[in-house]
């Protein structure tokens, strides 16, 4: 049984930019909330997050392999796990996979349903090697 959301998903904008009419912090809501959220945990390692250790996808540690299927597939399980057990607003769809080799990166595109409202969206992220 599902119970529709009343009040909205609010999180501080992480770009930390001056609202101009509260001089407050910036927040994004609802769907903005959930994909910033879901960027985050994809963009951090594991030991990043003080006192919790393995949070985040840990995906970084997957730039200096060659990206083959097996490759692919243990990056998907890395995004899947920890989706699924730190953004409980999100299941994931789809993952799509693409190394672009010449650039030193990955391409990551996620389709991503939001439980609360059923909203199909797709994220989308490039993990570039920086040495």
């Amino acid at each position: 049984m599902s119970i529709a959301r009343t009040s909205p998903y609010t999180d501080l904008d992480f770009s930390f930019k001056q609202n101009v009419n509260t001089n407050d912090v910036g927040i994004k809501r609802n769907t903005e909330a959930i994909k910033q959220s879901i960027l985050n945990i994809l963009k951090t390692n594991w030991g990043e997050r003080p006192f919790n250790f393995y949070f985040g996808a840990n995906l970084r540690s997957y730039l200096f392999e060659n990206l083959d299927n097996v490759t692919a597939a243990n990056i998907s399980s890395s995004i899947k796990l920890a989706l699924a057990n730190h953004e409980p607003r999100a299941k994931v769809l789809n993952i799509n996979i693409k190394a672009l080799p010449d650039e030193n990166n990955i391409e990551i595109t996620l389709t991503i349903q939001i439980l609360s409202d059923n909203e199909i969206i797709d994220v989308s992220t490039t993990l570039e090697r920086i040495r």
